[in-house]
C-alpha cells in the first residue's frame, strides 16, 4: 500500500511540474549539431525543457512569455512578493505572471502599457533583453549588413557581436527583424551564461612539468617547460625532456585582449594549432566551412566552469576545448585553468599531457 502511495504521489508531482514538457538527454528533432552543446547545457541546467518523444522543436518560435521563464531561471530571479508589473495584458491569472513580473521589475523588460506575451521575439530585442539581463560590455566597428544605427538594438546588437555570442548570416545579415526561434535563443542563453574571457598563457613566474605520452613511439616521458623570452609577438618556452635531457621545439604561446594561441616553433609551422578568439563561450566557436588556414577544423567549447584532476591537484573553472579536423580521426581535448594554462590534453581518449608540478623559479 505504501509503494502505492508513493507511485502516486510520483506521478501527481510530475504531471504538476511539467504538465506538456519532459526534459531529454537528446532531441531527434535537432539536425544543427553545431548548437547541441548550448541546448544541452540549458537542459543539464533545469532552463530548458523538451517535449514528449524525445522533441525539442528548434524551429517553433521563442515568445516574450517564454523568454521571461527562461531568463528567470538563468538568472534565478525571485518571484516571490514581486511588483505587479502592470501589463495591460498580463494579469496575475497568466500561467507566467510571476516570471514576466520578475523580468520587469529586474529591468530586462520595460514597463509598458502591454507586454504582448504570446507574441514572438525578434533578434533584435533579443539583443537587447540579453544585454540588459547580463550587463554585457563592449563593441568592435563590426557591421552587420542590415544593420544600421537607425536599428533598434544597434549597440546592443554590436555588443553580441563582439562578446562572440552571435555570429550572423551568411553574406553578414543579422536580420533583426526576424524572430528567434527556440533554437537559436537557447544557443544565445547558454553562451551569455557562460561567457568567460581567462588567461589561458602559462605563467612565467613557474617552471612546469608533464607528465607526456608520445604516441610516436608510445613511451612515457617528463617533460620541463620553462619561460625563455617573449619574441615581440609570443611567449617563447623553451621544452626539456627530463627523461633523455634532451632539448626539444620551443613552445609558442600567443596572447592577447581578444585572442590566443598555441604552436610549436618549426619551420613547417604555417597557422597555430589552436586558436581561439576571446571571450569564449561554450558551443562552436570555429566550424570547419569558415575560410581561412584553419579550414576543415571544428573546434568546441564544451565548458567554462568544469572540475578535473590532473597530477594530484583537483582544478575548478575549468575551460574545456575540442579540436576535429575533417582530415583526422584524432579528436583532441584541451584542457586550460584561468593565470595556469593548460593542465591536461588527451588525444581520443588517450592522455598525452598532463601537468603534474608549477615550480617557482
Amino acid at each position: 500500500m505504501r509503494n502505492i502511495l508513493k507511485l502516486v504521489c510520483l506521478i501527481l508531482i510530475t504531471i504538476g511540474i511539467i504538465p506538456k514538457e519532459v526534459q531529454a538527454a537528446s532531441f531527434k528533432d535537432l539536425t544543427d549539431d553545431t548548437l547541441m552543446t548550448e541546448i544541452h547545457y540549458l537542459v543539464e541546467q533545469d532552463i530548458v525543457k523538451g517535449y514528449s518523444n524525445q522533441l525539442f522543436k528548434p524551429n517553433d518560435y521563442v515568445t516574450k512569455a517564454q523568454v521571461a521563464v527562461m531568463l528567470t531561471r538563468a538568472l534565478g530571479l525571485n518571484t516571490i512578493n514581486i511588483e505587479n508589473p502592470h501589463y495591460q495584458d498580463v494579469t496575475p491569472a497568466n500561467p507566467y505572471y510571476k516570471e514576466i513580473a520578475a523580468v520587469q521589475n529586474k529591468g530586462i523588460f520595460a514597463a509598458a502599457q502591454t507586454f504582448n506575451p504570446d507574441v514572438p521575439i525578434t533578434r533584435g530585442e533579443m539583443a537587447i533583453v540579453l544585454n540588459r539581463a547580463f550587463q554585457l560590455k563592449g563593441s568592435d566597428p563590426y557591421y552587420f549588413t542590415d544593420v544600421t544605427e537607425q536599428t533598434r538594438g544597434y549597440k546592443e546588437i554590436l555588443t553580441l557581436a563582439h562578446n562572440h555570442l552571435v555570429r550572423g548570416y551568411e553574406g553578414g545579415a543579422f536580420k533583426p527583424n526576424d524572430p528567434v526561434t527556440r533554437a537559436h535563443f537557447s544557443a544565445f542563453l547558454a553562451r551569455a551564461l557562460t561567457l568567460s574571457k581567462p588567461n589561458l598563457l602559462k605563467d612565467p613566474a613557474f617552471v612546469y612539468t608533464y607528465a607526456h605520452y608520445s604516441l610516436s613511439d608510445n613511451k612515457r616521458y617528463t617533460l620541463s617547460y620553462q619561460y625563455e623570452q617573449h619574441d615581440g609577438k609570443n611567449d617563447v618556452w623553451t621544452v626539456k625532456n627530463v627523461s633523455t635531457g634532451q632539448s626539444l621545439a620551443d613552445e609558442l604561446l600567443y596572447a592577447h585582449d581578444r585572442a590566443y594561441g598555441q604552436a610549436i616553433a618549426s619551420d613547417a609551422n604555417t597557422h597555430y594549432d589552436l586558436y581561439m578568439e576571446l571571450p569564449l563561450r561554450i558551443g562552436v566557436i570555429l566550424h570547419e566551412d569558415d575560410p581561412g588556414v584553419t579550414a576543415g577544423e571544428r573546434v568546441t567549447v564544451k565548458s567554462t566552469n568544469s572540475t578535473v584532476q590532473a597530477g594530484e591537484v583537483q582544478y575548478t573553472g575549468v575551460i574545456i576545448v575540442e579540436k576535429r579536423s575533417k582530415f583526422s580521426d584524432v579528436i583532441k581535448t584541451y584542457y586550460f585553468v584561468d593565470d595556469v594554462g593548460l593542465i591536461k590534453e588527451l588525444h581520443n581518449d588517450i592522455v598525452v599531457f598532463e601537468l603534474l608540478t608549477r615550480t617557482m623559479k
